[in-house]
């Protein structure tokens, strides 16, 4: 099967795997950075399928990582803006119900809510993990 007379089928031959390579190539174009001409290839489909991708995934590793990632990844480095929690997450972070945290908010032992809009609410993330570090120093 896939061979007629002693040869292998067509590339044009086989329209299943023709959309496969043209929906693939689709998807990695974004990836990829206009490439030099390269020699001619041996015309086997597959092998310049595989040099195309092998040289898109090449560039994405050699390329540096842009400078609010490389920010956000050192230590002690001030992110642009301050991350807001939802209600869930604050939750799922100190392992505390959302019941709780609203009784500890109307004592005003749980850090204050960023009101959002007139139902919707959210805490700062660095406010939460301050918290978190007080509850942990408080242990003794």
């Amino acid at each position: 099967m896939g061979q007629i007379a002693g040869g292998v089928v067509p590339f044009d031959d086989n329209p299943g795997l023709k959309n496969a390579l043209d929906k693939l190539e689709r998807l990695t174009s974004v990836l990829r950075k206009p490439e030099p001409p390269r020699p001619a290839d041996t015309g086997n489909p597959v092998h310049a399928l595989q040099a195309t991708t092998e040289a898109a995934f090449a560039t994405m590793q050699s390329e540096p990582e842009p400078s609010f990632i490389a920010n956000r990844k050192a230590k002690g480095a001030p992110s642009v803006a301050p991350t807001l929690l939802s209600m869930k997450q604050a939750s799922a972070m100190t392992t505390l119900s959302v019941s709780s945290i609203k009784r500890m908010m109307a004592a005003g032992t749980f850090p204050k809510p960023v009101r959002l809009g007139e139902s919707r609410i959210a805490f700062v993330d660095s406010e939460i993990h301050a918290w978190v570090r007080a509850r942990i120093a408080e242990r003794g």
